[in-house]
């Protein structure tokens, strides 16, 4: 008689931090269902259904207000049960191929293992109907699974990314993880300017005061690198609009932060 039992899920905690995210989050959560055997959301505030979502795949669901992406993140680590652990955003659904290379890793004895592992994030056109990417899709190639006794994610609010303790270079697992960067265009330009709002008091903190040069090529510059290296193209209309908005954003960035500086002036000479 041949056994129909499916595979005991891997000894591996992810964790997904989120708000808001009714409409993309099941995609995630399904994609998951049955691969790890500790999921753990953060949300911060969520008030369109995302909770009640959340707990029909994990009972660790957990609340904290919003501080920043690396806060964020690193509360969310703190968490988890494993010492492997996986990070994804509420927009990023892993496919079969590398479910099979975490699998595989997981395997492996942890002698074998490099502290952590790149994933290859590809942009979902919203206009597509299928998770699956295009071959020249938008690639972001970013530490996300690693072993948080020799790695972890920062705290700061904007540039979170995974820190490696031993310097060592992340290797790339084979297969694609779908990224549904939107929801809809409005929502597209909301994240972007509350991002640019982020980095403007970001770089006040920072006491840097950008030059209106900077002003005058940055934006230009960002939407060449977006549309033709980062290959926006390849999404047809969707990317040109996308390229379009995030080169605003830098533009809007840098104007956010002279209204910071002012304001911070203005309250000094008062």
């Amino acid at each position: 008689m041949i056994s129909s039992s499916k595979p005991a899920p891997l000894a591996l905690s992810v964790f997904i931090i989120c708000k808001d995210e009714a409409e993309r989050l099941p995609l995630v959560l399904e994609a998951l269902a049955g691969f790890a055997d500790d999921l753990v959301i953060v949300d911060s505030g969520s008030s369109d259904g995302t909770l009640d979502i959340a707990r029909h795949y994990t009972d660790r669901v957990y609340h904290r207000d919003w501080t920043g992406f690396g806060e964020q993140k690193v509360y969310a680590e703190g968490l988890c049960r494993h010492d492997w652990v996986l990070n994804l955003d509420a927009d990023e659904v892993l496919l079969d191929e590398v479910k099979a290379s975490i699998a595989a890793l997981l395997a492996r004895p942890e002698a074998e293992r490099v502290a952590a592992y790149s994933l290859r994030i590809r942009h979902v056109s919203l206009l597509a109907r299928s998770l699956r990417p295009g071959r020249f899709n938008p690639t972001n190639v970013t530490p996300r699974l690693y072993d948080r006794r020799r790695a972890g994610f920062n705290a700061s609010a904007v540039h979170d990314k995974v820190l490696i303790g031993d310097g060592s270079r992340p290797e790339v697992l084979a297969g694609d993880v779908a990224h549904i960067s939107m929801k809809s265009f409005s929502h597209m330009w909301e994240k972007i300017r509350s991002y640019s709002e982020l980095s403007a008091r970001d770089w006040v903190t920072k006491g840097r005061n950008p030059s209106v040069w900077r002003l005058v090529f940055d934006p230009p510059f960002f939407f060449l690198k977006n549309y033709f290296a980062r290959r926006l193209f390849a999404v047809g209309v969707e990317g040109f609009v996308i390229a379009l908005a995030l080169s605003a954003g830098r533009a809007l960035r840098i104007a956010m932060t002279w209204e910071l500086l002012r304001q911070d002036k203005g309250r000094k000479a008062g």
